[in-house]
């Protein structure tokens, strides 16, 4: 119990004596504690320097300071600063009254901050004291030289949606090397970083070798990651594990090849997309060997741009001298819109002499590289990159071959091989047909890394002006040198020292065909010879080719490859005779002798090494015998040639040797085709015989450039012994076929030619054939011995087959039509049906095309219709018999598709259809069809006497059927979004369009012509657009006005306007003839009037407004006042409207500045053209108007209006200034044709108004009048001028000779009748 008593006295101590004894301590211990004060605020500073110094040095690391460090500093600061006040309080305690009680609070605030100071230094121990600075990514890199120009805005755009597209993981951004990728993938990684598109945008240079670790580490450090793991895959795995968490996007820059993914440590097309993937390349292969979802392509800057570059880098401006602007523009086109050759050669030469500037333009046309400063980028060693990176050593050589064609120089392939092949370049040994193989492949790969590029045909490539300059250089380099001018004089050759080191020299578009006399062209190493004129002659001299023993190429052309354009007899001017010297060339394999006389060409047999000789276009003798001896000779073009003699054919058929012929010989036009002709090594061939030139099928083989094509009109052997013809390999083979006059019995191609199913063909062309009954009959073929036939047709042309019944007679289905694109019929007056197989599949059909078939009664079958996929254009005309599109069966036939399944026939990607002159057609397409008219954008029929309805045959039409089979009394939506052109013409019978329980919707319909059609009621033309805001049945819908828009919008404009107000107001084309029950065409109205004034005019878009024959119309446009403006409209014609009163209401705003001719006729009640309404306010707007309302308006005819008084009210003169016809006939009423608000007044001022306003129409030359009994006056004071025809007949009143100018001698013709 004491121990207890002891206890508790002890704590009762701790708790109040320990306290008393600290606040004594406080009154006693003043000086004491203060003076501990400077020590520990000297210790708290050292300790504050000491972590200064430290942050210093981390920032100098670029490390970020750790926020309790920063606090530290902050409360430091703070307490030390509190210190000092409290020293400055010390030194006055002596002079205070209440010193003790003064000394006792400041020595306890003094303890505390003692203590404080000593808890901030015992806490200046931090761990973690900084961490590494985050990089700045993306906004590293300045934009203040980037410019998106106009031409790679959309480039840009397509790269910013991809990388929000979710689904795309995996980008490829391609293009020329320079052609600023780079800087462009740049910006758009800024761009996706600013947009939060991904929390990390990290870029990384790839390069030529691939740097595993280097790419590894561009990353990470991006990323603030480090790497714990030493081995390359264990870094990856690190890496991936990274990029998996958050979303990031990984710019890898300049990529020559395929990456690893996995061995780098990138996450490859995950769904989720955490890791996206843009790269840059100049190889498209490289994109789809990485398997890019998207690919876009960087194109070359425009002219303009490419000049806005230049400027911005050569520093040129408004003030530079005008010669030196003109070099310039000439060293930018130069460069041809390649960034980096712009921004080279710009600064290169920022700040240099004239003669500088006109000597680097000099440089650049040799195609000489300039001297590149250090420090800038050569566009020279920028594009050799991508030469250097080239595997494939025939797309090497096939490049610095492709320097030898001239600037701008579309190269076609054909020229390319020959000479390749002529080369023997690396890959063009062996076949014909494996080194054409070899050579595709090489120039894809040039195409793919865009050394080459497409140009505006298939068979057509281009070389960049930069690259080919880069190509003749490296060829240089390599000891290859080049030659290629254009327009230079071959004599000049000899001025030359290098010629003697040229590998090749080609002179395009010569204007002096002499060339070298004697032995003076010494070029011991040169293995290309070419010169190109379509000029003159080129005079070659005997010794010309004696010092060119290593010629392989030589060509004299007077044009590039082509089918078309040869002359029938080549002009005089071309002579070119060969020398004969040219025996000598040992090593000659191409021998190009294009569009020349070239006499005698015998000495072609001495030729032993030839391997390619192209006489294409040319005229000479004979063929010479011995060509057949030429062991070597594999390619033999004689298309287009002219010979004297007749013997080619013969020699031809020798030539057992050749693995390629094109043959035309015009001047055999009267020759018929040898059937004996066989080549067992032949494997391209290009053979037409017995055709006249303009008959040839040139467009189509430049086009296609098919590999074997066989054309002749009249070939004439038994169908009985076609088979033992040693001419039917050419038959069975050809991929183009095209046979006028046909003779022989031949009633079908298959199986007569070629019961195998002529599978090869690709082409077919029949004309003329009045034999053929049809194309393919499967009842005389052996199933077992015939494939498919017609398996690869893509195009069928018959034209006047006068007995053509079926085109497939096929019941056992053997012929096979799917890869049938295009097929013409025409002139074949005895097909009733084309029959189509009825299991074949028209799934690649596009285009179908039937004229002048009177007999056919139907198109397809609805089986059929189902498999048209992609069929984009039908044009069916003067097919007299038929009767419906899709034929209609009976329920139960196999061939039966219910016409109440929507989805079952459909034509998604018809665009195009146009019936004419199809007399017995009832009806265009069942309403299944018409539920799949996705894409159509042109619907026009004409002259279809029998024509009752466009969409929906007889029974779909009846009202009582359709509620019976749908229960339902809603409307059935026709969705026509894409329909464009609607045209009816000359359709006595339609009387719907669709049927009645439809609504059409035509979105974007600009052109609607609707002539001849008298049963046509109005209610299937209307078309009634209620905003989506307004509920149907608040408006009235008025069934006889075409377009009745509701809206309610109170204050309309392009940004608050319904999209149905402006589907209507697209509308461009409008032509109306003979249409009864329209009583109105436009009414629009507002679902809150009171707010008109309010209203902005709406600009309508037509263009072309015709109306004829519309017996009830009373209005054109009825609405709120200046409701719409028609600022497009250029032309108005109504006629035969009796019962219209006015043409433009108050609804249009009166100035129509586009306006150009006016013609009115025929419009009894007509009483205004302009109808300015009741409303003051109205008049008072236009009253003070000074806006030119027809600036345009050349031409006014109004004829038989015999209620109008005047034609235009209250409009001043300057409101015509181009008027210059008035044409006004039978016009009981008409008083004048002007009333103008400032008329002359009674002062005699002629010419001028009161208020100085012009009155004189000065360009108005042309005036006819005609049967006006109560006119009087063009406008008051009107005036005649200089050049001025009028032909006034029986109009009473009107006395012109009033306004003449007396001083002047005014010639008028016409009659002028008086009382």
């Amino acid at each position: 119990m004491g121990d207890i008593v002891v206890s508790i006295v002890a704590k009762l101590a701790e708790y109040t004596v320990g306290p008393i004894l600290h606040h004594a301590q406080y009154l006693c211990c003043f000086n004491n504690i203060a003076g501990n004060l400077p020590n520990a605020k000297e210790e708290l500073e050292l300790t504050r320097n000491s972590v200064k110094e430290r942050v210093e040095e981390a920032i100098m690391r670029t490390e970020i300071i750790e926020p309790a460090v920063e606090k530290w500093l902050k409360d430091v600061e703070k307490v030390l600063e509190e210190v000092h006040m409290l020293q400055e309080r010390i030194s006055e305690v002596s002079k205070s009254y209440f010193r003790r009680q003064f000394q006792y609070f400041l020595t306890k605030k003094i303890a505390r901050k003692i203590e404080k100071m000593a808890q901030l230094n015992h806490n200046s121990k931090f761990d973690p004291f900084s961490k590494i600075a985050e990089l700045p990514g993306m906004k590293y890199y300045s934009s203040k030289d980037f410019v998106l120009f106009k031409s790679r805005e959309s480039t840009y755009e397509n790269l910013l949606e991809a990388l929000k597209d979710k689904s795309v993981s995996m980008i490829g951004l391609v293009g020329l090397g320079g052609s600023g990728k780079t800087t462009l993938a740049k910006e758009v990684g800024k761009k996706a970083e600013e947009l939060k598109l991904f929390e990390k945008v990290v870029m990384a240079t790839v390069s030529q070798t691939p740097n595993i670790r280097s790419i590894q580490l561009q990353i990470v450090d991006n990323l603030g990651l480090k790497f714990v793991e030493e081995s390359e895959e264990g870094r990856a795995q690190r890496l991936s594990e990274r990029l998996r968490t958050g979303t990031t996007l990984l710019i890898l820059d300049d990529v020559w090849e395929n990456l690893d993914f996995e061995a780098i440590g990138i996450p490859y097309n995950e769904n989720n997309k955490g890791c996206g993937v843009l790269l840059t390349t100049r190889s498209r292969e490289v994109c789809i060997s990485m398997q890019c979802q998207t690919i876009i392509e960087l194109n070359l800057l425009t002219g303009e741009e490419a000049w806005d570059l230049f400027k911005l880098n050569a520093n040129i401006t408004g003030e530079s001298p005008y010669v030196l602007k003109g070099v310039a523009t000439k060293i930018v086109d130069e460069c041809k819109g390649l960034p980096i050759a712009i921004v080279t050669v710009g600064s290169t030469l920022k700040g240099k002499t004239f003669e500088e500037w006109e000597s680097a333009l000099s440089r650049l046309e040799d195609s000489k590289p300039l001297d590149i400063p250090k420090g800038l980028r050569s566009p020279y060693a920028c594009l050799q990159l991508s030469y250097d990176n080239l595997t494939n050593q025939l797309a090497k050589s096939l490049f610095l071959l492709c320097s030898i064609f001239p600037e701008d120089h579309e190269i076609d392939l054909e020229d390319l091989f020959r000479f390749g092949k002529g080369m023997g370049l690396t890959g063009t040994f062996g076949t014909m047909v494996k080194a054409r193989r070899e050579m595709q492949t090489a120039v894809s790969i040039l195409i793919d890394s865009f050394l080459l590029l497409q140009a505006s045909k298939k068979e057509r490539v281009k070389m960049h002006d930069m690259v080919r300059d880069v190509a003749l250089w490296i060829a240089s380099e390599r000891g290859q040198a080049i030659l290629a001018s254009t327009g230079m004089d071959p004599r000049m050759l000899i001025e030359d020292e290098t010629i003697k080191d040229k590998r090749a020299i080609s002179l395009w578009d010569l204007k002096n065909g002499q060339l070298l006399d004697d032995d003076q062209l010494n070029c011991p190493s040169l293995e290309i010879l070419l010169f190109h004129s379509p000029k003159v002659a080129f005079e070659v001299s005997n010794a010309c080719f004696e010092r060119l023993k290593m010629i392989k190429i030589l060509a004299f052309l007077t044009s590039s490859y082509k089918w078309g354009s040869w002359w029938t007899k080549i002009p005089s001017y071309r002579n070119l005779s060969l020398p004969q010297s040219i025996e000598s060339l040992k090593y000659l394999h191409t021998l190009c002798l294009r569009g020349y006389q070239l006499g005698d060409i015998s000495i072609l047999e001495s030729l032993k090494a030839l391997e390619i000789l192209d006489l294409r276009g040319s005229s000479f003798i004979e063929l010479p015998n011995g060509i057949a001896s030429l062991k070597k000779l594999k390619l033999l073009d004689l298309f287009h040639c002219f010979l004297q003699t007749k013997n080619a054919y013969e020699v031809i058929g020798r030539c057992l040797q050749l693995n390629e012929l094109y043959l035309y010989i015009n001047s055999y036009a009267y020759e018929e085709s040898p059937h004996n002709i066989s080549f067992s090594r032949l494997e391209r061939y290009v053979l037409i015989y017995k055709m006249y030139p303009w008959h040839l099928p040139t467009d189509m083989l430049e086009e296609h450039r098919p590999t074997r094509a066989l054309c002749i009109d009249g070939f004439n052997a038994s169908v009985q012994s076609f088979i033992s013809l040693p001419i039917k390999d050419f038959f069975q083979k050809a991929e183009y076929l095209e046979l006028r006059y046909l003779k022989g019995g031949y009633k079908n191609v298959i199986p007569s030619m070629d019961p195998q199913g002529m599978n090869h063909l690709i082409f077919l062309k029949l004309e003329y054939c009045p034999e053929i009954e049809c194309l393919f009959d499967s009842t005389n073929v052996d199933p077992l011995q015939t494939e498919d036939a017609f398996f690869s047709l893509v195009i069928l042309r018959l034209s006047q087959l006068d007995n053509l019944e079926e085109v497939f007679h096929d019941p056992s289905s053997r012929c096979s039509l799917k890869s049938l694109e295009i097929l013409n019929i025409d002139y074949c007056r005895q097909l009733y049906n084309i029959s189509f197989p009825k299991n074949s599949k028209l799934c690649h059909l596009k285009v179908l095309r039937i004229y002048n078939c009177p007999m056919l009664t139907f198109i397809f079958k609805p089986s059929i219709v189902q498999t048209l996929e992609l069929l984009e254009e039908v044009r069916i005309s003067e097919c007299y018999e038929l009767k419906h599109i899709i034929e209609e069966v009976e329920e139960g036939s196999v061939d039966y598709v219910s016409s109440q399944s929507h989805t079952s026939l459909m034509l998604p990607k018809l665009g195009t259809l146009t019936i004419r002159r199809c007399q017995g057609l009832e009806y265009i397409f069942p309403m299944c069809c018409a539920h799949g008219l996705a894409s159509l954008e042109e619907l026009d029929i004409e002259e279809c006497n029998e024509l009752k309805y466009v969409f929906g045959n007889e029974k779909e039409h009846d009202l009582r059927v359709y509620q019976h089979q749908s229960h339902r009394q809603t409307k059935v939506d026709i969705n026509l979004l894409y329909l464009g052109e609607l045209h009816l013409k000359s359709l006595p019978n339609l009387v719907e369009i669709w049927p009645k329980y439809c609504h059409p919707r035509l979105p974007n319909l600009e052109k609607l012509i609707c002539q001849n059609c008298p049963r046509l009621s109005n209610f299937f033309l209307h078309m009634a657009v209620i905003d989506s805001n307004l509920q149907p049945d608040t408006t009235p819908m008025e069934k006889d006005i075409l377009w009745l828009v509701a809206t309610m919008f109170h204050q309309l404009n392009d940004q608050t306007i319904a999209p149905e107000l402006k589907d209507v107001l697209k509308l461009k084309y409008l032509n109306l003839n003979d249409i009864v029950g329209v009583k109105g065409l436009f009414k629009f109205q507002i679902s809150e009037p009171g707010s008109i004034r309010e209203l902005v005019p709406l600009n309508m878009g037509l263009v072309d407004l015709t109306l004829f024959d519309l017996p009830e119309l009373k209005f054109i446009w009825k609405g709120p006042t200046n409701f719409l403006s028609l600022q497009m409209l250029d032309m108005i014609y109504v006629n035969g409207c009796p019962k219209l009163k006015t043409i433009f209401s108050p609804t249009i705003v009166r100035s129509l500045p586009m306006l150009k001719t006016l013609r009115i006729s025929n419009c009894e009640e007509l009483e205004h053209i302009f109808d300015s309404g009741d409303s003051e306010e109205f008049k008072c707007l236009y009253t003070c108007s000074q806006q030119v309302c027809f600036p345009n308006l050349e031409w006014i005819e109004v004829e038989n209006c015999n209620k109008l008084k005047c034609l235009f009210y209250n409009f001043v003169a300057g409101h015509f200034p181009s008027l210059a016809d008035l044409d006004i006939a039978d016009c009981s009423q008409l008083e004048k044709i002007f009333a103008f608000e400032h008329e002359a007044g009674d002062d005699g001022q002629e010419g001028t108004a009161k208020d100085g306003e012009q009155v004189l129409l000065r360009n108005l030359t042309h005036i006819n009048f005609t049967s006006l009994p109560n006119f009087k006056e063009i406008h008051h004071g009107f005036k005649l001028t200089n050049n001025f025809e009028q032909t006034i007949t029986d109009c009473p009143k009107y006395a012109p000779s009033l306004y003449l100018y007396p001083e002047e001698e005014m010639e008028w013709s016409g009659e002028c009748s008086s009382d």
